[in-house]
C-alpha cells in the first residue's frame, strides 16, 4: 500500500480515525453551502491553518496540491468563460479546500486504520448482505490504485509523444480505459483465487 502517512506527535494524529472521516465529511457538506469567494477563502485558510498543528512539511502541502492544479484551472477557466470571475474563484477555493482537507486526514491517519474504521462503520449493513471486509477491501484498492492509474497515464503520454502526438492528452484515455479494465480483471481472478469470497 502506498505510504501516504506521516507519523508525528500532533493533536490531530492523536484524533481517533472515525472522528476525523466524519469531520471529512461534514466539513465537506459544510463548504459547498458557504456563500461567496470570502467566505469560501476563510474556509481554505482555517484548513491550511491546520497543517502547523499537525506539524507537517510545506512540502507536503504542495505534493497534495500538484496533482489538482491543472484540473483546478481548467474548471476555473471553464466557470469564468461561462460565468464570470467570481464564480471561478469560488469553484478554485472550494475545490483547493476540499483537497487540503482530505490531504490532511490521508497524511495524519495510518492506512490500515483507515481501512479497519471503514470496515467496521459497514458492519451495520451485514444482515443486509453486505461484506464489510469487502468494503475495507475497496477502499484500500481505490486509495492503491490512484497512483498506479497515474503512473500508466504518464507511460501512455510518453509512448504517444515519443511517436510524434502533439495533441492533448485527452486522447490516451482510451488505452487507459482498456489497460484498467484488464487490470481489474487480473484483480478479480486473483482476490477469487485467495478465497476473500468466503471471509465474514
Amino acid at each position: 500500500m502506498i505510504a501516504l502517512y506521516i507519523h508525528r506527535d500532533s493533536p490531530l494524529h492523536r484524533l481517533p480515525p472515525g472522528a476525523k472521516l466524519a469531520g471529512l465529511a461534514l466539513a465537506g457538506a459544510a463548504v459547498f453551502f458557504l456563500p461567496g469567494s470570502a467566505w469560501q477563502a476563510g474556509a481554505l485558510l482555517l484548513v491550511a491553518a491546520l497543517y502547523p498543528l499537525a506539524r507537517l512539511p510545506v512540502a507536503e502541502i504542495a505534493r497534495a496540491l500538484k496533482p489538482v492544479i491543472m484540473l483546478v484551472a481548467a474548471i476555473c477557466a471553464f466557470q469564468w468563460f461561462i460565468a464570470g470571475p467570481l464564480a471561478a474563484a469560488t469553484i478554485g477555493l472550494r475545490i483547493i479546500t476540499l483537497v487540503l482537507l482530505a490531504a490532511l486526514v490521508t497524511l495524519t491517519t495510518p492506512f490500515s486504520a483507515m481501512i479497519d474504521t471503514f470496515a467496521r462503520a459497514a458492519a451495520f449493513a451485514r444482515p443486509l448482505g453486505v461484506n464489510p471486509h469487502k468494503v475495507g477491501l475497496a477502499a484500500a484498492l481505490a486509495v492503491r490504485f490512484i497512483p498506479v492509474l497515474l503512473a500508466d497515464y504518464r507511460e501512455i503520454q510518453a509512448a504517444r509523444q515519443a511517436r510524434g502526438a502533439r495533441s492533448p492528452g485527452l486522447f490516451a484515455a482510451g488505452p487507459l480505459l482498456i489497460k484498467t479494465l484488464r487490470m481489474a480483471g487480473t484483480l478479480a481472478d486473483a482476490v477469487e483465487a485467495r478465497g476473500f469470497e468466503n471471509r465474514r
